[in-house]
């Protein structure tokens, strides 16, 4: 045993001996050197075993950076080309009965008809049911526990929901239509949402905007909306991308008021090869990629109504109608009774982690300024109407890839410019470097390639050499190769001398 160990160290000194005489990477030469010091050549080792050291510790943290964050977030403002997002509108009556379809909804399910004791306690129910909210929860706390009212609330709401009837007009003339969803604000009708596709109360396989939401030139025609309704609304501004959340503010009209809004916008966007990442590498997601399975299409608004259903279940052991797209026990009158009591924690979201990843494609909107005007007398006393002007964005944000593969193995690069550079910020990992007079320092930080030229002096093809080195030394040591040692016998040397005179004689003659 102590024979093997013996033969492996000397071969392993030998091969280290070699390869530091043959290799081309700086330094380890130094350390087999003919008439070298037992001080010198440990000198050379540390200085050699900590440039490695670097190596790798720079490496791993480049490899770390690409691999989680090969993205940045920038500005532009070239806004006189741009076709900007139109708002989604999600209006929601304040009446949600329709008083035709309520007597046909009360006898299908109690047998009861008008002018008997019990309609006007099952009208105020079906009404507690269609204007119920996760704001108004507590409607339900004026009904007892009567077991005749545990029927399909969904389905109650919807069979005697109102019809839209919101005229809609604008700057690009293109058809708008409205989609009715079951919200967690009850029954509404959606306007230019891609994401309506799970609270779709009828569903359908053709998409109204066809997986685009509309948009408009700003610098043309003007970006508007007008909505005119006969009956009072609330209406809700929210992102194309998105779903309405009920948390937010919102219009409200009625005849024979008219309400003027403008609106700002913020968009993001994405650049080239974006889509192509993974969503852990991007940080971001889109419409098309649901974390639900039970989900067609992801938004952020979505995902915190997922949060808030999990902590009703948590709560309450059931989830309110409004989830209706999931399977799983839905609340009663004495489960959604139970919720009216922790209505501020579904609110907030008290006591329930919920992580929603950003949309990778967005358009947010803002209701800068709002006029109000009665329009009482005249035809247009009749209808309450919303105008909404979008202003034109002068900047929005888009996401590049930075870091790619090339720049993972690339080295430092040098930009310098001759004009004063005034609006550059460079940004490296998570610092920045603000722009000097006239040179930038563009560093795509120390890649692979960088930091073992600068550290080792070693290019890919020192890397190439150390791999043939490898291998070679492996099948010179393989078993199955002979070495055969040629002996040279040399000719005594008088022999050799009466050799080469008689060549010289010969050529005399």
């Amino acid at each position: 045993m102590l024979a093997l160990v013996s033969k492996v160290v000397r071969v392993v000194m030998e091969s280290w001996k070699e390869f530091c005489s043959e290799t081309s990477l700086h330094g380890f030469n130094h350390i087999t050197a003919e008439r070298r010091h037992w001080s010198e050549r440990l000198l050379w080792v540390c200085f050699i075993a900590a440039s490695v050291w670097l190596v790798l510790d720079i490496s791993m943290g480049q490899w770390q950076r690409y691999d989680e964050n090969p993205t940045i977030v920038t500005l532009e403002k070239d806004f006189r080309t741009w076709r900007i997002h139109m708002p989604a509108v999600t209006a929601c009556l304040k009446n949600k009965v329709d008083v035709k379809k309520l007597p046909n909804a009360i006898k299908s399910r109690w047998n009861v008809e008008a002018g008997h004791p019990k309609y006007l306690y099952y009208s105020r129910f079906v009404s507690a049911v269609a204007s119920s909210t996760l704001e108004n929860l507590t409607l339900f706390e004026q009904f007892d526990d009567d077991p005749t009212l545990n029927v399909d609330l969904f389905r109650l709401a919807v069979d005697v929901m109102e019809d839209s009837n919101i005229k809609v007009s604008n700057g690009e003339k293109i058809k708008a239509i409205w989609t009715p969803v079951m919200t967690e604000l009850g029954v509404c009708h959606t306007l230019n949402s891609v994401a309506t596709a799970d609270i779709e109360i009828f569903k359908s396989n053709v998409s109204h905007t066809k997986d685009n939401p509309m948009t408009c030139q700003a610098d043309t025609n003007g970006c508007f909306l007008y909505l005119e309704c006969a009956a009072e609304i609330h209406y809700y501004l929210h992102s194309p991308y998105d779903v309405v959340d009920y948390t937010e503010a919102h219009t409200t009209t009625s005849p024979p008021l008219i309400t003027h809004v403008d609106v700002t916008t913020t968009e993001i966007g994405v650049g080239p090869g974006v889509r192509d990442l993974l969503p852990r590498r991007r940080q971001c997601l889109f419409t098309d990629e649901p974390t639900a399975g039970y989900r067609q299409v992801y938004s952020t608004h979505s995902c915190r109504q997922d949060c808030r259903r999990r902590l009703a279940m948590e709560l309450c052991g059931c989830q309110p109608f409004y989830y209706f797209y999931v399977a799983g026990p839905t609340c009663t009158v004495s489960g959604m009774r139970c919720l009216s009591v922790h209505q501020h924690r579904l609110f907030t979201l008290e006591g329930q982690r919920c992580s929603c990843s950003q949309h990778c494609v967005d358009a947010v909107f803002k209701e800068a300024l709002e006029k109000i005007e009665n329009m009482t007398g005249g035809p247009f006393g009749l209808r309450g109407s919303v105008h909404y002007t979008l202003e034109q964005p002068r900047e929005r944000y888009v996401r590049y890839i930075v870091f790619y593969f090339q720049d993972l193995v690339g080295e430092w690069q040098l930009l310098c410019t001759t004009t004063p550079c005034t609006r550059v910020t460079v940004s490296v990992s998570h610092s920045s470097i603000p722009y000097a007079p006239f040179c930038i320092v563009l560093c795509r930080q120390v890649s692979f390639g960088g930091a073992a030229g600068l550290f080792l002096g070693a290019s890919f093809i020192s890397f190439v050499e150390v791999g043939y080195f490898l291998v070679e030394r492996l099948a010179r040591s393989s078993p199955t190769h002979t070495v055969t040692d040629v002996k040279r016998f040399n000719a005594p040397y008088e022999a050799r001398i009466t050799e080469l005179t008689d060549i010289i004689q010969k050529h005399f003659r």
